[in-house]
């Protein structure tokens, strides 16, 4: 570590040291005081754009009253302070102009509610989508068509993001190691349970979706796709508020969904919490095909399913924040959630030889998935002065997963005559603990440079306990070869540090330097050490911006970042799936580096970007990893792949026809080159693709408004799977009631039923195999949405902090 932080403070050295001088720019300041001429420490001050309230930038008031923002342009501004129990008070509308390096606002007196004689409302409708240098915001708040649905349904159709449901991933402008963040935390859970939580957060408790693409050095340095930031919806206002929601709908079977959250801010405490409950019903059916060649002989294994499934999903949080004096906060959050997957899947199998039926296979399975998870954090912020915070935070966090699995599987002859019948029982707990402590610190060095330093550590411990059972003669015998108890314990630390250095009044540059160490060991209690590995790795980020007048902007940006193997991709363990299917784990998997570039040309609102990305030892998981043509069986495993590239080119065109019709267009292309090897032999696959999304919105009179929402995916890998094109539209229609306290929207869903029907075939060159499969997620639904917003409305400074556990574990994946 000693090596790290004199690396860490040479960077930093240089980078203040080899600053060009910048030009002068405008320093506004001022004070803050009560009706009587006190001075009032700890008040939020927010510069405004008066066009449209907008916050370009936030202060603290220190314990003298006195503000002052840094490094502002030219244009038009509009001061705003706000402190609990007192009303908020606005300056006028002023201007900055070229040359003036000083303004001062002079003394913003604050007053209690009843001496306040007017009321200021702001106003201000967001956008469905907005596009920022280094990140996609989705207002999901504000969508029509997301009503009653979920955090997944709504990913789903995001630009650039494509959720396969059949393999459990999500992927990025085709990159698959995404990190899921639910209010700036990370979510540490496997990516098959992740994907039930995100089905059971229901989009009515949802502000809005993140989509990180260049995350800067205070991330980790997890996942190359970048980050996906749920912000869950909080009031920041005086009192209590909140709102509450009721979705009923159907598809082929009755789906729901109901919740509230709730903000109360009095004095020195504020309590918030959400709550949400979702059952969905669905049938899914699907098919699958695998031909093989056995010397001379032809093997083909047809397969049907079709699930009835029922997933029951409670979601709670709960937080709290004291001020105990005008620069210290506290405050403890406590989170969880219960999922319970039931489904029950009739499934015949037919196997051919030489295009005669030899056997065929009917099988019953029910299949139980149970997630369990419960987070506590507790944290710290001290504000010294505006602009420089200290923060510190610790996380417990706790997941077990229940997923056991029955199987009766009766064999007929090709006569269909009755031969046997086969009853396997699979189980597969899988408990995981973390603790993740981290502080962060931030804080000017004189007018020009912001610096960001901080550390942390994650401890983790992860279980899984896989055991196949097969019933003999009344008796369940346990298969030792499959069965075993593994577990995992890893530790990373970190360092990092980055600076903010405005060059000019156009140019801002960042730059940053993280340091991580990871060791890992796996085993088992007859086994030990089957993994032990330690490494450390740097990871530098680079940003810069040049806007090149009022309507133009250049940016650019470099990073290196790492997917390690998920837990359970590491964990040798086999999964039964079907009697010729089985699922493999890999200890040989290793650590992936991506390195990426990318650039923007920001022109009004709209955004043209470009990027390149190269990944070593790729890991894709669910892939064909050896085919055993002597029992016509076939194993999947995750693998690591020479090497990925990807070339991105994307565009976001928002448009406004008129002022009751507005639409927003977002184009990605893509190339992707995957390099692997089979058998020891070269493969080397390549895709140009493409999706396009685009939403229109319509405001009615007598508040109606309909939004209409349409996506289309072209053929992409999923490794060396092709998955065929994918399309779905959505509909809806809102009306607001009683001073817009009340909300009905009504919302068709995937109303071809095309928008989760996965088609792919396997493109390995393996003579004489074809793997093909087609499966329907049954998601198509009708649902009818009421919103009722409660409390008072007076708005007050809401806390902005994110905890140390915001950037772990995605990676214990089933």
């Amino acid at each position: 570590m000693k090596k790290t932080s004199i690396i860490l403070l040479f960077i930093a050295g240089v980078l203040i040291c080899t600053t060009p001088r910048a030009n002068a720019q405008a320093s506004i300041h001022g004070t803050v005081q009560d009706a009587n001429g006190k001075a009032m420490g700890f008040v939020n001050i927010m510069l405004l754009n008066p066009a449209d309230s907008g916050l370009i930038k936030g202060a603290v008031s220190a314990a003298d009253g006195k503000y002052v923002f840094e490094n502002i342009t030219t244009g038009k501004y509009l001061v705003a302070a706000t402190f609990t129990e007192m009303k908020q008070v606005y300056t006028n509308t002023f201007n900055v102009a070229a040359g003036q390096n000083d303004i001062n606002m002079g003394i913003l007196y604050l007053k209690d509610k009843e001496e306040q004689m007017a009321k200021v409302t702001v106003i201000a409708k967001k956008p469905m989508f907005e596009q920022k240098v280094d990140r996609m915001i989705i207002n999901v708040k504000n969508s029509i068509t997301s009503a009653g649905g979920s955090a997944l349904d709504v990913l789903a159709k995001s630009p650039g993001v494509s959720v396969n449901r059949q393999n459990n991933s999500i992927a990025i402008n085709g990159k698959n190691g995404v990190v899921i963040m639910i209010n700036g935390r990370k979510t540490y859970m496997p990516m098959d349970g992740l994907l039930q939580m995100l089905s059971g957060i229901s989009a009515g408790n949802i502000d809005k979706i993140e989509l990180i693409t260049t995350p800067p050095a205070k991330y980790d340095a997890e996942g190359n796709a970048g980050y996906i930031n749920i912000v869950l919806i909080s009031n920041p206002y005086t009192g209590t508020s909140g709102s509450y929601f009721v979705t009923a709908g159907y598809g082929k079977k009755f789906l729901g969904s109901t919740g509230a959250n709730f903000n109360y801010r009095s004095g020195k405490v504020n309590w918030y919490g959400n709550y949400s409950f979702d059952r969905d019903h669905v049938i899914q059916p699907g098919t699958g095909f695998t031909q093989i060649k056995r010397g001379n002989d032809i093997i083909a294994n047809s397969t049907t399913s079709s699930r009835d499934a029922t997933r029951a999903v409670h979601n709670l949080r709960m937080g709290l924040d004291y001020q105990l004096d005008t620069a210290t906060i506290i405050g403890a959050l406590v989170s969880g959630y219960n999922s319970n997957w039931d489904m029950i899947a009739n499934n015949t199998a037919s196997i051919k030889v030489n295009g005669k039926i030899d056997t065929a296979i009917n099988t019953i399975d029910h299949e139980i998935n149970h997630w369990q998870n419960i987070m506590a954090n507790l944290n710290y912020q001290h504000t010294y002065k505006p602009g420089q915070v200290l923060h510190f935070d610790g996380n417990f966090i706790y997941y077990k997963d229940d997923n056991p699995n029955t199987y009766e599987n009766v064999y007929y002859n090709g006569n269909k005559e009755y031969l046997y019948t086969n009853n396997v029982k699979t189980g597969k707990i899988t408990p995981i603990h973390f603790w993740v402590f981290s502080s962060d610190y931030s804080t000017s060095i004189g007018k020009k440079v912001t610096m960001e330093a901080g550390a942390k550590v994650s401890i983790s411990q992860f279980h899984n306990d896989v055991s196949v059972q097969n019933l003999n003669q009344d008796k369940w015998i346990i298969d030792t070869a499959l069965s075993a108890n593994y577990l995992l314990k890893e530790n990373i630390a970190a360092a990092y540090s980055s600076f903010t250095i405005t060059l000019s009044p156009k140019t801002t540059m960042k730059a940053g330097l993280r340091y991580e160490y990871t060791s890992s060991n796996l085993g088992t209690i007859t086994t030990a050490n089957i993994v032990d590995r330690k490494y450390g790795q740097l990871f530098p980020t680079f940003y810069i911006s040049q806007k090149l007048n009022e309507k133009n902007t250049v940016n650019f940006s470099y990073s290196r970042r790492i997917t390690r193997p998920t837990f359970n991709d590491l964990a040798p363990f086999t999964i039964y799936f079907d009697p010729k299917t089985f699922f493999t784990g890999n200890p040989a998997l290793q650590p992936a580096i991506a390195n990426s570039v990318q650039a923007s040309y920001v022109f009004k609102d709209f955004v043209f970007t470009l990027s390149f990305t190269h990944e070593k030892n790729t890991i894709e998981s669910f892939q064909t990893q050896k085919i055993d043509t002597i029992n016509n069986m076939l194993f999947l495993s995750a693998r690591n792949f020479n090497y990925e590239q990807y070339l991105t080119a994307s565009f976001s065109l928002p448009i406004t026809v008129t002022k009751w019709w507005s639409m927003q267009n977002n184009i990605n292309t893509d190339w992707k080159q995957i390099n692997t090897t089979y058998n020891k032999l070269p493969v080397q696959l390549q895709v140009y693709d493409f999706n396009f999304n685009s939403t229109q919105r319509f405001t009615l009179p007598k508040d109606y408004s309909i939004e209409l929402t349409g996506l289309y995916m072209s053929p992409i890998y999923f490794g060396t799977a092709k998955l065929k094109p994918i399309y779905q539209v959505d509909a809806g229609i809102q009306k607001k009631f009683r001073n817009k306290k009340d909300i009905l929207r009504f919302a068709a869903n995937d109303m071809f039923n095309s928008g989760t029907t996965y088609r792919y075939v396997e493109n390995l060159p393996i003579p004489g195999t074809i793997i093909t499969g087609y499966f329907n997620f049954g998601l198509v639904a009708y649902k009818l949405t009421y919103t009722h917003n409660f409390g008072n409305k007076s708005l007050n400074g809401k806390r902005d902090r994110s905890t140390g556990a915001e950037d772990e574990l995605k990676r214990v994946h089933n």
